[in-house]
């Protein structure tokens, strides 16, 4: 369907692309001023250079003042053309072929005249000009000389390109929203008349009877003209399009447009961008529909503007409904996760392309970002599809993580988290895939953080760690990628495959006791070392996984005596929390006590009794009773206790920013956030690495 492809070197913030529009609905999506318009605004500068020379210098690269010339190239396919042509010659071959060329076009279902010149014109220019059914023109533009040099140097058959395949280009941010000139322009360029029309017969109601009997329309037109001549006036001669225009305005009696009865200057922004946007999108497919050599492509620049969302999926879904829609190529660009959202979800076939910007160099990239399966999609909601525009994305596996993330008190301290979208895939591996850079091909910037479990679980039997889970969130059991590590080669060989081997070998050869309280490792070393090798391994995949959980990293070795304090500023019974608190010898086992109260996991992975791993473990099954009672004391507290979501976090995080740091005091900030990667080291690490990406 019309253009395939797209070239464009030195132009504008583009030093070099080559974009394939292989489907009918493309999409251009990023944050602000990173090149969407401009692929868009280049494309049409082209479209314009067709059948008249316009000069532009904004085509050229501000930040480049050495460059002269750009140039653009666009390959257009005639498959379609040659098929609709191939259909209306075909029934006139051999005998039938006299009496057939006696019938008039309109009893075709085409109705396209078969003895019409367009189509020898089509059936030369395809033998002239393309191979296999394609065509590629090439516009060279210099500035230095004003020159424009295209490859193709006939003009008739560029204006024909420029007839059988027109753009039409709207920016929704300059539409004169109160003026609506623009619709009757782009009714003229469309042309809809396929034979001569008799204005005279059409035009009624313009002339009193008396004054055409008595011959004053000819006296008033001379009358004007004579003046004209003597101020030496001369009437600049409108395009056959803009007459056109002008005997639609007169058959339908005016020019000017009122929606719903009212003034459109009465309406607001909102709805009368839709309302013209609408009709704009609405008039070219209704009018399209008996112009069947031509494969028109539009291109609408942010449509999501003043509009409401609700009114956004409205006309998504509407413009579907004309014949056309299929048959007509679409090029969106948007930075509106709800329009993306409804392209994706009521379309089939659909591109959507990641649009970025190299800031220091201005230069514009285009990535595909890959589709979505049929079964999966329906899941996409703005939720998911605000990511796309995300500069940085974390995932996380649950409310837990986004209440840490979003702490006020956090932003303070590390400001950049603000520039970080943060989603929660709830533990299912459907949503992450929906939402995953790496899934998409897109060049987003990503880090999933994930529970050891998810990885790692632990047997009793053999007291032994071993790899668990899918081979989507645990990378050691993809084979894919497995096998790819084989090929690296220097550091990017030691961080993945000699690592893995590692880990493997650790894996194998170490085995791991519970210890007296049913809490702990014995080989705390050994366990330190392997979590160490994981964690070095897994973010080689932008995988960041905790040493247990996500309560592991508020509640651990280096703060757990923080946490102590902050907890019995609580008033609740505490005297079975205390006699066990007590009794643990290890800093070790208070902090594992600690994380399982508050529904972590101890050392080896484990935090329910109901496990069949901590069933086999006496020790635990004792300790994991008393716990218990301890929670039901904890309900009863002031403490706002109940589950892992509760709030309890977002009070032990704001109790330590404010009893252990001073942020009042800006001279302060390196001394608080060293002293926060000290109490929270694996937090640390997380936003050491999000602000890396930055």
């Amino acid at each position: 369907m019309s253009i395939n492809k797209i070239t464009i070197k030195n132009c504008k913030s583009i030093e070099f692309m080559e974009l394939n529009l292989k489907k009918n609905v493309n999409c251009f999506i990023g944050i602000n001023n990173v090149g969407k318009s401009n692929i868009m605004k280049i494309l049409y500068f082209f479209h314009l250079n067709l059948t008249r020379e316009v000069f532009d210098d904004s085509m050229f690269n501000k930040t480049n003042p050495y460059n002269d010339e750009i140039e653009i190239s666009v390959e257009y396919d005639f498959s379609e053309l040659i098929n609709k042509v191939q259909t209306i010659t075909d029934p006139f071959e051999g005998f039938f072929s006299e009496f057939f060329s006696e019938m008039k076009f309109n009893d075709f279902g085409s109705n396209i005249d078969p003895t019409n010149e367009i189509v020898d014109k089509i059936m030369n220019y395809v033998e002239e000009y393309t191979t296999n059914n394609k065509c590629t023109l090439t516009l060279k533009y210099n500035r230095r000389n004003k020159s424009i040099y295209w490859n193709v140097k006939e003009y008739d058959f560029r204006a024909f390109v420029s007839v059988r395949f027109p753009i039409f280009f709207l920016e929704s941010r300059n539409i004169n929203l109160y003026n609506w000139e623009l619709i009757w322009k782009v009714i003229g360029e469309i042309a809809p008349f396929r034979k001569k029309v008799s204005i005279s017969k059409s035009i009624k109601g313009v002339f009193e009877l008396d004054d055409e009997i008595e011959g004053n329309y000819e006296n008033v037109i001379y009358g004007i003209i004579e003046e004209f001549e003597k101020s030496n006036i001369k009437i600049r001669q409108d395009s056959v399009y803009e007459k056109i225009s002008q005997i639609i305005q007169l058959q339908l009696g005016g020019k000017d447009f009122d929606y719903e009865s009212h003034q459109l200057k009465l309406g607001s922004y909102g709805m009368n961008s839709y309302s013209f946007m609408s009709l704009y999108v609405k008039l070219i497919l209704r009018l399209f529909e008996n112009k069947h050599l031509s494969s028109p492509l539009i291109m609408i620049d942010e449509p999501e503007l003043h509009i409401h969302l609700k009114k956004i999926e409205e006309f998504v879904r509407e413009i579907k409904q004309y014949d056309r829609y299929v048959t007509t190529k679409w090029i969106f660009s948007t930075h509106s996760p709800s329009f993306t959202k409804n392209i994706i979800i009521e379309n089939e076939e659909y591109e959507i392309f990641h649009v970025t910007n190299t800031e220091l160099f201005n230069k514009s990239h285009i990535t595909r970002i890959n589709g979505f399966k049929q079964k999966k999609y329906k899941l996409l909601s703005d939720n998911e599809a605000n990511l796309f525009f995300s500069e940085i994305c974390l995932f996380v596996e649950g409310e837990t993580e986004l209440e840490i993330f979003r702490n006020g008190y956090l932003r303070t301290l590390f400001p950049k988290l603000h520039r970080v979208d943060i989603y929660s895939f709830d533990g299912k591996e459907d949503k992450l895939k929906l939402v995953n850079p790496n899934d998409r091909k897109s060049k987003i910037k990503y880090l999933v953080l994930i529970d050891m479990d998810k990885i790692l679980n632990y047997s009793s039997k053999s007291k032994k760690y071993k790899t668990s889970g899918n081979a989507y969130l645990n990378v050691m059991k993809n084979n894919n990628i497995v096998n790819r590590e084989k090929y690296h080669y220097k550091k990017k060989f030691k961080d993945t495959f000699r690592i893995r081997n590692e880990i493997a070998e650790k894996l194998k050869s170490t085995t791991f006791e519970i210890d007296s309280t049913g809490l702990c490792i014995k080989q705390n070393q050994e366990r330190y070392e392997l979590i160490e090798l994981m964690q070095q391994y897994y973010a080689q995949y932008n995988f960041m996984p905790f040493e247990t959980t996500i309560e592991g990293a508020i509640i651990n070795r280096a703060n757990y005596h923080l946490f102590y304090e902050w907890i019995k500023g609580y008033n609740w019974e505490d005297s079975k929390f205390e006699t066990v608190y007590t009794s643990l010898q290890t800093d070790s086992q208070k902090t594992s006590l600690l994380r399982v109260i508050f529904f972590g996991k101890t050392e080896w992975l484990n935090g329910k009794k109901e496990d069949k791993n901590a069933s086999s473990n006496s020790e635990f099954v004792k300790i994991f009773k008393i716990i218990k009672e301890i929670r039901n004391e904890l309900e009863k507290s002031n403490l706002d206790f109940g589950d892992k979501t509760s709030g309890w976090i977002t009070l032990y995080l704001n109790w330590f920013f404010n009893n252990k740091l001073d942020l009042v005091k800006t001279e302060n900030l390196f001394i608080n956030r060293s002293l926060f990667h000290a109490s929270f080291p694996e937090l640390g690490k997380v936003i050491d690495r999000l602000e890396g990406m930055v």
